[in-house]
């Protein structure tokens, strides 16, 4: 595994990411056709498209899909939580911090 390659698993859980935060933000619109008709649904298409691309790179370079599947979804789950606390005010309790210290380690745990 090289650098590229982890930064791939990094940035496609990443993309994931924002497009639920986005979807998010759009589904507080009043009715479920004015969300999807919001611009930024656009956006995430693009982001979940991005995702996939990312993954093809990935497997391209035989990946096991256990070890990505794990890495990204570590990555997918610090980003939402981020993004929960920096843009909709959500908290977290001091045990969902251990949590999320853990999973940092089992990403250098995974790739050692």
């Amino acid at each position: 595994m090289n650098y590229i390659q982890i930064g791939a698993v990094i940035l496609a859980g990443i993309a994931v990411a924002i497009a639920d935060a986005l979807i998010k933000k759009t589904s507080t619109s009043a009715n479920f056709l004015d969300a999807i008709k919001n611009p930024f649904m656009l956006l995430v298409v693009l982001l979940y498209l991005l995702q996939i691309f990312f993954f093809v790179y990935i497997f391209m370079n035989n990946w096991h899909l256990g070890i990505v599947g794990n890495l990204q979804m570590i990555f997918y789950s610090m980003s939402v939580v981020l993004m929960g606390l920096l843009f909709f005010g959500e908290t977290i309790t001091l045990v969902q911090s251990i949590g999320i210290v853990l999973a940092l380690v089992g990403v250098f745990l995974i790739n050692s």
